[in-house]
């Protein structure tokens, strides 16, 4: 596939798993017909691995992390489900790292599509692809798109709380300086003649 492009889904359950050379923390988002979750249930990843029609399944490091869509449990209410992947490495960029989505029929194992994103630069945080609702149909769209400010950019764009790392501590007081010796007066200018 080629960013931007769609394949119909001849298959009721399909499994998107995301590959590559390193680690990916990989999830899915059930959006709404304004582009937006419910809830936060509605966020599936490693700690909330499953939601209604959704599940995400950990590689464990071995083989890909995976998000498993049974379009026949997925609410009404939900016309898209985007999957997503970031570098598990804080602060890690995809420069030099070509993520591939792999769109797979989940009872059989057989391969629909698979799509590379190209040239990934800055980014932190990925919408690889989406599985989505169109005129009763169920179609898997390329997508490839990049944020810079990681999974959480994603996750707020899309109408998930994301809570903030605690500020730290104010910084204790230091201890007085203790006064410098007094500067001696400087010696007084020569009258500048007119």
């Amino acid at each position: 596939m080629t960013p931007g492009s769609n394949i119909p889904l001849s298959a009721a359950r399909v499994a998107v798993d995301v590959t590559a050379p390193v680690r990916l923390d990989v999830s899915g988002l059930l959006l709404t017909a304004d582009g937006k979750v419910r809830s936060d249930d509605d966020f599936i990843f490693y700690n909330q691995p499953s939601g209604p029609g959704v599940t995400y399944t950990s590689g464990g490091g071995t083989a890909p992390d995976a998000v498993t869509v049974d379009t026949g449990a997925v609410p009404a209410a939900i016309e898209k489900i985007v999957v997503t992947a970031s570098p598990d490495a804080a602060g890690q960029t995809f420069q030099g790292i070509e993520p591939t989505a792999t769109v797979r029929d989940a009872d059989s194992g057989a391969v629909l599509a698979t799509f590379t994103p190209p040239q990934l630069g800055s980014e932190t945080a990925l919408v690889v692809v989406e599985v989505y609702r169109r005129n009763g149909a169920w179609k898997a769209r390329a997508v490839g798109q990049g944020y810079a400010n990681g999974l959480a950019g994603i996750a707020t764009d899309f109408g998930v709380s994301v809570e903030e790392e605690p500020q730290a501590a104010p910084a204790a007081p230091q201890a007085p300086v203790p006064p410098s010796a007094p500067t001696p007066p400087s010696a007084p200018s020569a009258p500048v003649a007119a």
